[in-house]
């Protein structure tokens, strides 16, 4: 089934009819409204549902500009979920508060084993989020995820998954982990062109591990440890123009290889 003219309220009801399956979204960019998919109004989709593209720069989709978020996709049921897939896609706009939701922001709905390989670029500078995971677990996510302003990927309930791509945002956070986002593998992570890298901030945080950080071009500091809870970074290669490498106000991590000292 095929994304029509950026309608998702339309794509995810012919969804339903269908008892699920997966909306493809062809190559082009897709104007959208603003949408927010309650996953409770459609009986027969259940776990039983994907949204794939072409490729994040071939199917894009633009949810244009202004407060407010962009796409949000959760269950005011608070269900849970397994299996969801969102791939080949890339989310854009100017949005002022989240460019791409998953998940209620009260973590009640909770989202287990997915495939999500995406994109978001929020082009607001006065933006929240560019990408936001509430309840997710046991999920594998690569994504290439850039704002203005505001946070580039906010995990706040990520827990025992894994993380590749790049993060980067001009005149905020880039990778931020906090609430209880806990037990995570960071394979490796692209932090560049931006004013802040990663900042482990929730008190619940613990034992999560960078296998390969990257760090260039970072105005403010590559690496913000500021929650009273253990981290492991593997290596680290810092690169060029980075301000400050490492700030620590609360508990404490272990670096293995690094070309700079973090303390």
């Amino acid at each position: 089934m095929t994304l029509q003219n950026g309608d998702w309220t339309d794509a995810f009801q012919r969804l339903n009819e269908l008892g699920g399956g997966v909306i493809s979204v062809p190559p082009g960019t897709h104007d959208c409204e603003p949408s927010e998919i309650d996953l409770a109004e459609y009986d027969s989709i259940n776990n039983n549902f994907g949204i794939r593209g072409a490729g994040m720069g071939t199917s894009k989709l633009d949810f244009g500009s202004g407060p407010g978020d962009g796409f949000t996709l959760a269950d005011s049921n608070g269900g849970d979920f397994f299996y969801i897939e969102i791939t080949g896609v890339g989310f854009q706009g100017q949005r002022e508060g989240v460019l791409f939701r998953l998940g209620r922001d009260d973590h009640a709905d909770a989202y287990n084993s997915c495939t999500l390989a995406f994109g978001t670029n929020n082009g607001s500078p006065d933006a929240t989020a560019a990408c936001r995971l509430n309840h997710v677990l046991n999920t594998r996510h690569f994504g290439v995820h850039n704002t203005s302003g505001g946070i580039a990927l906010e995990l706040r309930q990520f827990q025992f998954g894994g993380i590749r791509g790049s993060t980067s945002s001009r005149q905020g956070r880039s990778l931020v982990l906090e609430g209880y986002s806990l037990a995570n593998v960071v394979e490796w992570l692209n932090v560049e062109a931006c004013e802040d890298g990663v900042h482990i901030s929730g008190e619940d945080c613990s034992i999560n591990r960078f296998g390969m950080l990257y760090g260039a071009n970072v105005a403010g500091t590559l690496w913000r440890h500021d929650a009273p809870v253990s981290t492991q970074i593997d290596a680290a290669f810092i690169g060029d123009n980075v301000d400050t490498v490492a700030e620590t106000t609360a508990g404490e991590y272990t670096v293995g290889l690094s070309n700079q000292p973090f303390d």
